[in-house]
């Protein structure tokens, strides 16, 4: 009855509690460096600032192009308003941060300021737009895409060019020779315009935390969990930008530090998203080998037994050798299908959903009826799948050939442990006097060795006349 409720809940702490956790620590962390003074620390070091911003560009520019792939791949609104959103933040660090601070020392010029705050207010606003935005595909031409690659340029130009405009009539942002070293407290030094965007862009990264936490509960996206997470430090950083604007002075202060943290998180969400292609791309080539060994079991040896068990039957069919015979082909082309089967099947399905497909087969195949209670989404090992259907195939078999038996129950619970039974109501036998030739005495074996190479156990409970239950704990 709650299993549903505690799905969501489960759901819901995983994608919110990393979000809320940086923030609890993030605004700990404010809250030390506003009351506590000996918190504060304050570095001197122009070239870090370089550092930091030519940092920040090449993760942004990394991010940004794993998010073209994203768009490219789902055609998804959301991809491509976060796609120009990294660029922009990518682009302005470089172009108008590290770039000119390098080679023309104008970190503090009003140019180098004001085209810096605009192209990263622009890049935050779409950021926090690409969070809400909607998933519905995007149908874009091939020419159209390729365009698309120039809107992060064509708004750093636009910027340039409007500022580079108003530069004449642009006052200082921050005094480049303000010093944090004496301050005991927040100092709300600066330009009112550069305290103001700095607010504002720390609002629109803390909408983009929720978007994205939103996002990730709807989706389960590791990548977008990641940004929430990045989002929280980018706010934070603006909000200790407001507190002391080192951003545009030769100092490096607490919220240089919150800036660097939002990149670092970014190139841990990029990394991440390259995982996944790795696996996917594995995955790939798994499935397309398990297809082709299928296909070549199917058209090879499966055949050739089929054609091995005609010929038999124009044989003499009381000659016991012949009657050996046929039961060898016949457990030869059930094992050659079984294996057909595991082949094609997705290496990702649950346990109860393989087993099902598995149980019906062999039951049609038989002659029998089955009847499934297994516990949905039970997850495990491609051997464990493969050992448990066997398993289960090998006990229908035996119900059915040597306890004619008209019903199969086939059960899977999952708790402490993995327990899988299946019951018969067939004629049962008796254990003691099993041999290899009677009562698939090899197959009992071999399922009790496959048991024991999974770690588990294989009990058999059965009396003449009563059934058989075998079952299997892991």
């Amino acid at each position: 009855m709650f299993s549903p409720w505690y799905d969501m809940y489960r759901m819901l702490r995983r994608s919110t509690a990393p979000t809320l956790a940086t923030a609890f620590f993030a605004g700990l962390a404010t809250v030390l460096v506003i009351v506590v003074p000996w918190f504060h620390f304050a570095y001197r070091q122009h070239e870090v600032h370089v550092g930091f911003d030519t940092a920040a560009a090449l993760i942004g520019l990394l991010a940004s192009y794993l998010l073209f792939g994203r768009f490219q791949r789902r055609r998804r609104l959301d991809d491509l308003v976060l796609f120009i959103a990294m660029s922009v933040f990518a682009l302005a660090n470089l172009f108008f941060a590290a770039l000119p601070t390098m080679f023309w020392d104008v970190e503090s010029s009003p140019f180098s300021t004001w085209a810096a705050l605009t192209g990263r207010l622009v890049a935050a606003a779409a950021l926090a737009f690409g969070a809400f935005a909607s998933h519905r595909p995007v149908h874009l031409s091939r020419r159209a895409t390729s365009l698309i690659l120039l809107t992060p340029v064509g708004i750093l130009a636009a910027t340039a060019l409007v500022v580079g405009a108003l530069v004449p009539v642009l006052p200082t942002g921050v005094e480049a020779e303000l010093s944090p070293e004496a301050s005991g407290r927040p100092r709300l030094v600066g330009h009112p315009a550069v305290l103001g965007v700095q607010l504002v862009v720390g609002a629109l990264f803390a909408a983009a935390a929720v978007g994205f936490v939103r996002r990730s509960e709807r989706e389960g996206d590791a990548f977008v969990r990641l940004l929430a997470v990045a989002s929280v430090l980018g706010g934070f950083a603006r909000l200790h930008y407001f507190l002391y604007p080192s951003l545009y002075t030769e100092w490096v202060y607490t919220g240089d530090i919150f800036r660097l943290l939002f990149y670092v998180v970014v190139l841990a969400a990029a990394l991440g998203e390259i995982s996944s292609y790795w696996k996917a791309a594995s995955l790939a080539a798994v499935l397309e080998e398990r297809r082709r060994l299928a296909r070549d079991l199917h058209d090879g040896v499966a055949q050739e037994l089929a054609l091995v068990g005609m010929n038999l039957k124009r044989l003499d069919q009381a000659d016991p050798y012949v009657q050996r015979a046929r039961a060898w082909v016949e457990r030869g082309l059930d094992d050659a299908r079984r294996a057909i089967s595991f082949f094609a099947e997705p290496v990702d399905e649950p346990l109860d959903v393989v087993l099902a497909r598995a149980a019906r087969d062999v039951a049609a195949r038989e002659g029998t009826e089955v009847a499934l209670a297994l516990t949905g989404h039970v997850d495990a090992p491609p051997e464990t799948r493969e050992a448990l259907v066997r398993i289960v195939s090998e006990a229908i078999t035996n119900a059915v050939r040597h306890g004619h038996a008209d019903l199969v129950r086939v059960e899977l619970e999952d708790g402490k442990r993995l327990r899988l039974r299946v019951r018969d109501t067939g004629t049962g036998f008796d254990p003691t006097a099993t041999r290899p030739d009677a009562r698939g005495g090899y197959g009992l074996q071999i399922m009790r060795e496959r048991a024991t190479a999974l770690g588990g156990d294989l009990r058999i409970t059965t009396e003449p006349g009563g059934g058989t239950e075998v079952e299997v704990e892991l």
